[in-house]
């Protein structure tokens, strides 16, 4: 006998404005405006397209006996998240997924990110090329029509620019490591991945990306359906107050049965935690809740999976977004599972001795920003879920290695305390909703930041430089002498000490000044007035005289390791010519 199957969860990734929202809102549309045909059930985060709706929405396209699934269930979690901050055991969340692609623009960098993370996971996709409405040669449907027959009827130019872009598309996502191909030109899809032209605005399309949707599911994935008998598990999407009910958490329940009275595990901050299940709820039909009022729930004795749903357990508000609530029977299965959930709510092993700081609002989402850093070969000192406060960012002001003096916040707020600090202090915060971006903004900031350090370091290094004292330009003879000066390479700072090329000491250049106004630093070809402690011209130094500065071994050696112009390289090695005459090993 074979077990009943579970509708397949869809997360749908893409781009920022690609059209992610208005498909959804196109989805959800259809199918509560198939109310006679099973309408929409409300769910937390989630749109549930039941079978019937399917069916309505397919006909067609899917035969009666294609078709066995009992529905599909989007996953619609508020705000931008990454693919990964949505959990279960095992895996990601979701069983397939929809890739946003708008014809007009192509891929684009977090659509690349959204491709690395589907091949990561192994998660069928199919893509969904949006906003062909606004292709030259578009022909507004007149009425109920299916996207080919909606393609021959707009014309060869239509035709002609749609195959451009999509085919644009497909070689992009082959670099991706994928083949891809228009759906209706597939005719294996494990080996292709369809994608689909979209009008959401007209609806064009969207039962062809539903069907496709179910043909991959049932052909895919019947063994991760048939799993909706046994104990409940549940990925926490969020937490919240509801009223009438207080603190609840947004689940969704993607395996077995969740009913009101079984005891749970849930991940929690420190260390997971055990209850029982106080409360079931989902929100009346959205008809309802356009009157402004807070939304009204309705409260459930059970529920099966696949469903997203509010459970009320006590210190719920303790739990870990992106963690697992999941049923237990018995005192050694709580043992077990309690001992596990309390790993998983520190995904980030190996932390180095120093490193930066990750902070994410999922334990998901801190899995996936760990990954990619480690991609990048940062290494990580400290990481956590939840806001960046004050805490962090002045233990990461101590951190050892100043390019790792930073704090990735993903999707999560600095709180106020935190925010002086990681603006004007110590400490570079770099916060935001795309991953990427955050490793990018990273990066950039690590490269100025060694620049900056490399530059530090020569300052505290005597940098070779080469003088010429200038003739007719004697402005005092001793006490200190003040000549004029051209610089014939390197930098000249005041502060150094200055020689002949015999290695005979002249002086200390105690400062430079160019028109009565004292400079911190000339360089090669400027000329200005020196003022050189020690030297006595006529006795030291005399106009015409070509001086160096003079460097101590140790300096000489730190030097030969700097990243040096090509003119100070050979200034520094005149002065170990001079040295190595008298002492052959000099500066070695």
């Amino acid at each position: 006998m074979v077990a009943a199957l579970r509708e397949p969860i869809v997360s749908v990734l893409g781009h920022v404005d690609h059209g992610k929202t208005t498909l959804l809102d196109r989805i959800a549309g259809s199918v509560r405006a198939a109310k006679e045909a099973g309408g929409i059930t409300q769910h937390i985060g989630a749109i549930e397209v039941p079978g019937e709706v399917v069916r309505r929405l397919c006909a067609g396209i899917l035969r009666t006996d294609q078709f066995s699934v009992p529905g599909l269930l989007f996953v619609d979690t508020p705000g931008h998240r990454s693919f990964e901050t949505m959990r279960r055991r095992g895996g990601a969340l979701a069983d397939l997924a929809i890739l946003v692609i708008d014809v007009r623009e192509g891929i684009m960098p977090q659509t690349r990110e959204s491709i690395q993370i589907l091949r990561h996971e192994k998660t069928p996709f199919v893509v969904a090329l949006t906003k062909i409405d606004l292709l030259t040669g578009w022909r507004k449907p007149s009425g109920p029509v299916g996207l080919l027959d909606q393609i021959q009827r707009s014309g060869v130019e239509f035709q002609k620019a749609l195959d451009t872009r999509l085919y644009a598309v497909a070689e992009e996502i082959v670099s991706g490591g994928f083949s891809a191909e228009r759906f209706d030109r597939v005719s294996d899809f494990t080996r292709n991945v369809g994608i689909v032209p979209v009008s959401a605005r007209s609806g064009i399309g969207v039962p062809e990306l539903i069907a496709l949707l179910v043909g991959l599911s049932q052909r895919f994935l019947r063994d991760e359906l048939g799993r909706v008998e046994g104990r409940g598990e549940a990925t926490i999407l969020e937490r919240s107050d509801q009223k009438g009910v207080g603190p609840v958490g947004s689940v969704i329940l993607y395996r077995g049965s969740l009913r009101v009275g079984d005891e749970v595990v849930v991940t929690g901050r420190e260390a997971a935690f055990s209850a029982r299940v106080r409360g079931i709820y989902r929100p009346v039909p959205a008809k309802a809740e356009k009157s402004g009022k807070h939304q009204r729930l309705q409260s459930l004795a059970s529920v099966d999976a696949a469903a997203g749903v509010y459970v009320s357990v006590p210190g719920i508000e303790d739990a870990l977004p992106g963690g697992l609530l999941r049923v237990v029977d018995g005192d050694a299965e709580r043992a077990h599972v309690l001992e596990e959930l309390t790993q998983e709510s520190h995904p980030v092993a190996d932390l180095a001795p120093t490193g930066i700081a990750i902070y994410a609002d999922t334990l998901g989402g801190l899995e996936a920003l760990a990954f990619e850093c480690r991609e990048h070969e940062i290494p990580i000192h400290e990481a956590g879920v939840g806001p960046v406060g004050r805490p962090t960012i002045l233990r990461m002001a101590d951190v050892k290695d100043p390019t790792h003096r930073a704090v990735l916040a993903f999707n999560v707020p600095i709180l106020a305390d935190a925010v002086p600090e990681g603006d004007d202090g110590p400490v570079r915060v770099v916060k935001g909703e795309v991953m990427y971006r955050l490793i990018e903004e990273f990066t950039v900031w690590r490269t100025e930041r060694l620049r900056e350090l490399q530059a530090e370091r020569r300052l505290a290094v005597t940098q070779p430089a080469k003088l010429e004292v200038l003739a007719g330009y004697i402005f005092r003879a001793s006490k200190p002498a003040i000549v004029g000066v051209k610089v014939l390479g390197g930098t000249l700072r005041p502060g150094v000490r200055l020689m002949q090329a015999s290695g005979e000491e002249v002086g200390l250049l105690r400062s430079l000044q160019r028109e009565n106004e004292s400079v911190a630093a000339a360089e090669e070809r400027e000329e200005l007035a020196a003022s050189i402690d020690g030297a006595v011209v006529g006795r030291n130094l005399k106009e015409g005289d070509i001086l160096l500065v003079s460097l101590s071994e140790g300096a000489a050696r730190a030097l030969k390791g700097q990243p040096l112009t090509p003119r100070e390289r050979e200034i520094l090695e005149e002065v170990l010519r001079i040295h190595r005459a008298s002492h052959p090993f000099w500066g070695q």
